[in-house]
Parts: structure tokens; sequence; C-alpha cells
């Protein structure tokens, strides 16, 4: 017998052949969980069409070709996926609930794009995983007729819950990490669990009145559109399950007969951790040789509990996820899965308590960010606001452990070995440096793959404020976890702050003591068919007598002249003697912002100087040096100079906060190292020219100013306090805050140009482009008060004008650029050249902004036409008689 369920939704006609509209908010309303959303672009869905694209989709494990679908991304494109059914039911739930389907696909223009989504009657929902970040597509308003799109990075729909979860640490492991050990203990095949969720009234209830389902509706009709919440959940839980472990989860047979629809006559009281009762109704209903895992999905406040262990018959259902707002990345990913971790093995991997993790497992700075981290919740220790959708490296080999540990499930050997891996050699570097670490696959197709480069060194004597990385931090972790990206390489820290000459922030930091640093690098293969994963290890000792490594000339704003000698200077700080022993280095040099590097000089001595020719027609006004290690894995970047330009000042340009009031909320009590959560205020800066001084001017409203404590964060992570528990009982604060000001005058309100509490010279050399923060806290309880807004003066290099190159170029009486100034539109004459000209343009700072090529018979005249802001421009043509550089002038 089949059973079909009933939903009221408002179909919208279309026209044409688009699955997808972009659409607007109308008269519809937002749905109560996505109220808060950051979306990238809302669309409707013509429901019809994609049924009709999927009908004839094959089943995973088949070797036939995906259909194509086409799905909206993020940046507003359409992007095209071949897909393949893969059901989350075993066949007889599926055959009583036809409509409700999951898919699996991967875009066709990259393999490492992987995709996976559900459809029902209720809806549509997907989640898209592609370097570096992961996508989604959800439904938006109560009607389900417009979906938004977003991604990782933006701000959820809800305020995180405060969550609790109550799973104590399994047994610790006191295995020693072992190179290539997934490769030596990886699981064999694609495996097969059943799994049983059932519900509490409570969580049907909130799906119900989501779907809008009447009350006349059968009992089946209900636990169809419960069902159907429950694979859409599933749906992105195996979408993890499926990359990082290499099994997927099929709801059981008779499923539908643990779904409860009345909170007042379900098994499960009104509250509380729900285990034991979900074990026991789970066990009597399904059977115990008829499951795998079990687990109770739950509204009310966040919490979760997960003390039991997969396949074992005592406890195999004791996992229990409960939320207000039950659906969504934020309950399948943060929670769903972070308690299902535990049913598979994994204990917490944030550092920031040991209170219930093995101390073995807390691998991740503060919060952590990973399914097994606490994102969100841990106030001043939050890495990030939601979790990311995978598994830390520590994670996977537990749950790896425990799956090689059982014999339930149904398991199909894989053909192909797992990808191979190898994390390179094991260094010792010099402290207080940055580092890059570089792997390899020796597979022969690696289009697919994708990496995460991860540091392995428990936390468990670091907690609390310690759990954060500090320059000397002594032991744990340093380096957050980053999303897997299509490369084996990640620069410790990010590239962009070590241009910025920023080695310490918040989530990373170079260790400026000796120490050990332990690392791991995990790859996944993404494959549809056959998803696996590696891993291989590999240590640094960093030394305490050597380093810091650094560049010190040239200087921040130098100039240089192309074809001309110049002199980089770099502090060796014994990194020539053991145990570091680097005995040369290599220079290398960007003219493009530190996007790309050429080496000018290889394998010099490591004798601290070396006079290099910058090379003949090169032009830049964002030019870096780069000293790197021969042998080694450490290297040191200059400050921002120029070549053939000149520096002829700054512009200063004040930006200020728009948005609304923020509340500073209270302080928790009197002991001055606890403070309340900050709160921010965020701010744009639209400028991408190099720091030279900046000064920030908060408008706070607050009794007794020595409660607070207020800074500023740059884009590159960097922060300083600008007040700081300063003063007595004065109120509200209006000053500007400077490294030029006066000590500040205690008098209500604190007003005038006042010295910054910590330097804000720090912010220097780096890009002002991005979002800023001014955010503030709270030492003391009884007095409160706001950020009303704020502003940022932020002052950079001047527009840079050429030197002498323009006018002696050889090239001068060939290539000719009209009209200058322009309003954009300009042309390129050249005569006596043939061949191919390159045609870069680049702003002040020194950042490509327009490239083109075209072919000349000798006499040729091109037109361009470029739009962008007002402004000074360098024109660098490259053709085969040379190099041709030239301002031009924006009007």
């Amino acid at each position: 017998m089949k059973h079909y369920f009933f939903i009221l939704t408002l179909m919208i006609p279309f026209l044409g052949f688009s699955q997808w509209t972009r659409t607007e908010l109308r008269s519809q309303k937002v749905k109560k969980s996505q109220e808060k959303l950051e979306f990238a672009g809302l669309y409707t869905l013509n429901t019809d069409q994609l049924k009709q694209a999927l009908k004839n989709a094959p089943a995973r494990f088949s070797n036939d070709k995906g259909v194509v679908v086409t799905l909206p991304m993020s940046n507003g494109r359409l992007e095209k996926f071949q897909v393949w059914e893969f059901s989350n039911m075993a066949p007889e739930l599926q055959a009583k609930f036809p409509d409700i389907k999951s898919y699996v696909g991967t875009a066709l223009e990259d393999p490492t794009v992987y995709l996976r989504f559900s459809l029902s009657p209720v809806g549509f929902s997907s989640m898209i995983t592609r370097s570096g970040i992961s996508e989604f597509i959800e439904p938006y308003t109560e009607d389900r007729t417009v979906y938004a799109v977003f991604d990782s990075n933006a701000r959820r729909g809800q305020d995180k819950e405060p969550f609790e979860c109550a799973t104590p640490s399994k047994q610790e492991l006191n295995k020693s990490e072992k190179k290539n050990d997934a490769a030596n203990r990886r699981t064999a095949g694609f495996n097969i669990f059943r799994l049983a969720i059932t519900c509490t009234g409570e969580y049907a209830q909130y799906h119900l009145t989501a779907a809008g389902t009447p009350a006349t509706a059968t009992e089946a009709e209900k636990k169809g559109v419960i069902l159907a919440a429950m694979n859409a959940s599933l749906t992105r839980l195996n979408s993890v399950f499926e990359k990082d472990l290499s099994f997927h989860f099929n709801l059981v047979a008779n499923n539908d007969a643990i779904i409860y629809i009345d909170p007042a006559s379900d098994p499960y009281t009104a509250s509380g951790e729900q285990n034991q009762a979900g074990q026991t109704t789970i066990t009597n209903i399904i059977g115990a040789a008829n499951y795998d895992m079990g687990h109770i999905f739950d509204r009310e406040d966040g919490n979760g509990y997960a003390p039991g262990d997969i396949c074992d018959d005592a406890s195999k259902a004791m996992g229990w996820t409960a939320s207000n707002f039950p659906e969504g990345d934020g309950f399948d990913i943060d929670y769903v899965a972070h308690e299902m971790g535990h049913q598979l093995g994994a204990n917490h991997s944030f550092s920031y308590s040991t209170a219930s993790g093995n101390l073995a497992s807390l691998v991740e700075p503060g919060s952590g960010s990973t399914i097994m981290a606490y994102t969100g919740i841990t106030a001043n220790y939050d890495v990030q606001f939601n979790s990311n959708d995978y598994f830390h490296g520590f994670s996977v080999q537990e749950i790896k452990d425990r799956i090689n540990s059982i014999a339930c499930g149904v398991n199909t050997p894989f053909s192909n070995p797992a990808p191979s891996v190898n994390a390179g050699a094991d260094y010792t570097i010099p402290k207080s440096t940055a580092f890059v670490l570089k792997g390899t696959s020796t597979d022969a197709n690696t289009a697919s793959y994708t990496y995460t480069w991860e540091q392995m060194d428990s936390g468990s004597s670091q907690t609390g404020s310690n759990s954060i990385p500090y320059l000397n931090k002594p032991t744990g972790p340093t380096f957050r976890s980053l999303n897997p990206v299509s490369t084996p390489v990640r620069y410790f820290p990010d590239f962009n702050k070590v241009l910025a000459g920023v080695l310490n922030t918040k989530w990373e930091t170079v260790s400026g003591v000796g120490r050990n640093l332990n690392f791991a690098l995990t790859v996944r293969n993404n494959s549809i068919a056959a998803p696996q994963t590696s891993k291989d290890a590999m240590s640094i000792v960093v030394d305490a007598a050597s380093g810091p490594f650094k560049v010190t000339a040239p200087a921040f704003g130098q100039s240089a002249t192309s074809g001309s000698v110049f002199n980089v200077v770099w502090d060796v700080a014994n990194t020539t003697q053991a145990p570091v022993s680097t005995a040369n280095v290599n220079i290398k040099l960007s003219k493009d912002g530190g996007q790309t590097f050429t080496t000018i000089a290889a394998n010099t001595p490591n004798d601290g100087s070396e006079q290099i020719t910058i090379p003949a027609g090169s032009t830049s006004a964002n030019a870096f040096i780069m000293v790197e290690a021969v042998g080694n894995i450490y290297y040191a970047v200059s400050p921002s100079f120029v070549i053939d330009y000149t520096v002829e000042g700054e512009a200063c340009t004040t930006y200020t906060y728009g948005g609304p009031v923020v509340a500073i909320k209270d302080g928790p009590g009197g002991n001055a190292a606890i403070a309340s959560p900050p709160v921010s205020a965020p701010l744009t800066v639209n400028n991408p020219g190099i720091i030279t001084k900046i000064k920030v001017t908060p408008s706070i409203t607050h009794t007794y100013v020595k409660d607070l404590s207020v800074g500023i964060e740059g884009p590159m992570g960097t922060s300083a306090l600008v007040w700081n528990r300063q003063c007595t009982s004065q109120d509200n604060i209006i000053a500007t805050f400077s490294d030029a000001g006066a000590a500040a005058t205690c008098a209500t309100p604190i007003q005038g140009e006042v010295k910054s509490n910590e330097a804000l010279g720090i912010f220097i050399g780096h890009p002002a482009q991005g979002q800023w923060k001014l955010f503030a806290s709270d030492n003391y309880t009884g007095d409160v008060g706001n950020i009303n807004g704020w502003s940022l003066q932020v002052c950079t290099r001047t527009t840079q004008t050429l030197g002498t190159k323009e006018v002696s170029s050889p090239l001068a009486d060939d290539i000719k650029i009209y009209p200058n100034p322009t309003d954009g539109k300009f042309f390129i004459k050249s005569q006596n050249i043939k061949g191919e000209l390159k045609v870069v343009m680049f702003d002040s700072s020194g950042r490509l902004i327009y490239s083109s090529a075209y072919q000349s018979e000798g006499n040729n005249t091109k037109e361009f036409n470029v739009n962008v802001p007002k402004g000074v421009y360098v024109i660098s043509i490259n053709s085969s008689k040379g190099i041709y550089n030239s301002k031009l002038i924006i009007k």
C-alpha cells in the first residue's frame, strides 16, 4: 500500500525552461527560522520542471551517466550538475513514500564540487561543498515558494541557541599517531548502516505547522510531512558521512512506526534528556536486530546527549538532539552531526574546556570550528558562529577506529585504493617565523581531491583564555582548522596576513617559544562512486635559539627603480646554525601585490644581504620581496614597497558606521579577569590602499567607564584596545583615539584626541580594504550602555606616479594611449610591432584590475572601455619589442 501525503503549497506558473528564477520578497512571510539569514539571492523553483529533469536519474552506483540539473549559486551564477538518485530509506520505506527523494551529484565544470539535495512535496533543500566553502539552498518563506541561496560565511537565520552537549568522553585512545595510518587501517569499502530516527510530538508539530498541514490530514499524510523533514536532514548528514567516512545511513523499513505526532501521547517526557526512552522505544518497536543506530529528534532549547555507541545493542539508540528550530544547516550540522559523531566514536575537539572531552582529542583552539567543536556558544572563545560541515582529521580517525571495530552494516569493498597523500618530511624552523606546508599525491587523477592541513596538538593543559593561540603558547593548538581546498598547500599563518606583516592573530599564530608542532594532511577524493579519505602526518620543531627570521630591507614605502641594483637585507637570526642549518636562500619578487612571486636570486648564501637587479620593465605600486629557506619550509616577506613610482604622501578618508545601536552586555562580576562577551559594530572600508595611520572615534553611552574595554579589529584579524578600564566613575566616550593623542582627561564625557591604550601603528602597512569592527565588553556588573556609532579615519599612501621609465621607454614612439585623461574609453595605437600585445592595468595599490591580449599586424589601433572608479592607473603593455608603461587618468 502506498501512502501519499498532502501539503498546502502555492505554485507560481513559469514561462521558459528555467527551473530557477531570481525573485524578490513581495507579500510572502519569512519563516521565523530564517528571519536573520544573510542570503546571497532569492529564487523561485519550478518544481514540475525539476521533477521532470530528475525523472530518469539513475541510481548512484550504477554505471549510467547522471542527469543534468541547474542550481543557483551564491555568486549569482547558475551551475550545472550531473545527478544520481541515492535514497536515504530502506526500499520498503521508499515504496511507501515515493515522493520523498534524495540525490547526489557533482558539478560538470569542477569535480571538487559535491552536491546533496532532497526533494519532496514539502520542498527542496540542498548543500553544496566546494573548495574552501559550502553553499546552501533552503526554503525562505512560510509558503515555501521562495528559496534563499547562501554560503557558509553567512549569518544564519536565527541567533545561536545556548547549547549543551552532555555526552561524556569516550575511552581515550592510547595509540600513537602513525604516518599514513588512514591507509594502514582504513575502512575497506563503502558501508551502509540502518538508522532509526524517532521524534517527539513537539518536533512533529513544528514541521506540520511549518508545512501548513491541515488538521484534517490523515496520520499517514502527517507522518509523510515529518519524514520529509527527516529526509532533508539526513541528506545533509549523509553528505558529510559519505565524503569524510565512506558510509551512508538508510532509514529502517518501518521508521514511520516511531514517528510521534502528539506531544501528549509520545513516549518522551516534556523536557530533559531522552536517551534511555529512545533506546527503549526504538528497540521495542523496531527490534534490536533490525537497526544499527538510533536517534531522537526533539524540539526544545538546544541540547544533545549521545552516550551510546553504534551497533552496541545496549546503547545504540541513546542519541538525542533538540533545538527550537529543528531544521536547516544549523540543526543538521552544528547539532545532529555533532551528537551522531559521538555515537560513532568521536569526542569533542574544542580546547576551551576539558569538562567533557577526551583530553587527546582537544586539538582545536578555542571553540573550534569543525563538527565536533562548539561554535557560536562559547562567547570569547568562539572561532566562528556556525560549524563547518566536515570532521576534523582527528575526529575522522576516531570514527574510523570505531567503524573498523564493529561488524554491523553492509560493506561493499572498493575496487580502487584510497587516495595517496604525503605530508612531506619533518623540519626544524626558527621561532616567530612564518612557514608553508606542501603535501603531494602520486595518484594519476587528482582533479576531484580536496585537502586539509590541521594541527594535531592536544590543548588539554591550555584551556579558557589560554586555548586561544598566542605567541608564547607552550603546548596545544595554535592554528585553527580551515575548510578543505583543492591544493595540498597551506601557509601558516594565512599568506595575506603575512604580506601585511601580521604573524599573530586570534586563531593563527607562529610560535615564539621552542616547542613541537604536529600536523596532518587529510585528502578527500570526493568521489561519487567510491568516496575515500587518507591522512599523513609530519612534525615541526620550533628552535628557541633562532629567529625571528625577517626581511629588514626594503622598508615600507621604499622606492626602487627597475633595471637597477637593489639591496635586500634580512635578519639571519642564527638560522645558519644547527639545528636549523639553512645554508642558502631563494629571493623572490612580487610585482602584483603578492599574488605571484618570481625568483630573482636562487640558492644564494644565507648571509643576511644580497644585491639584486630589479628586472627591466618592472612597475609596481605594491611590490614585495620574499626570502625563503632552501631545503626548509620557513620564509619571510618584506613590507610593501614601490618600483618606478614615487610616494607623494597620504590621503585620509573617514568612514562612518551606519548600523543600529549595539547594546553592551553587562559584566558578570567584580573579577577583573572576567568580562562580558564582547559585542561589535562592523564597518566596511572600500579602499584598496596601504595604511599609513588610523584614528578611531567611538560614540559610547555607558555609566562608569572604568568598566569598559573598547577596541578595534581590522580585516587581517589584527586588533588593538583603544580604551582599557581607564579613569573611574565618569560616563560616556566620544573621544578620538590615535597614536598622537594626549593622555585621557577623566571627565564626563571622555573626549578630545586621546592616545590609544594600545598602539594603532600595528595597522601600518596593512591593506585598508575590508570589514573593520569596533568591539566593547563590560568588566563589572551594575552599569550598562550602548555603542551608538563610531567612525574610522583611514590614511593611505596617495597616488604614486611613474618615474622616468615612462619617458625613457624605447617604445615611446611606437605606442600611444589616447585620450588621456579619459572617462574609461581609450585607444592603444601601435606601429612597427607585430604579434601579441598583452595589456594589463593596475590601480594605485598595485592591484591588477584589468587584463587583455590582442594580435597586431604591425600598425594597429585597439579600442578599450574599462568601468573603474576615478583615479590614476598604470597601463603596462608587453610586446615582442619590450614593455611600455604609462599612467592613465580616469576622470
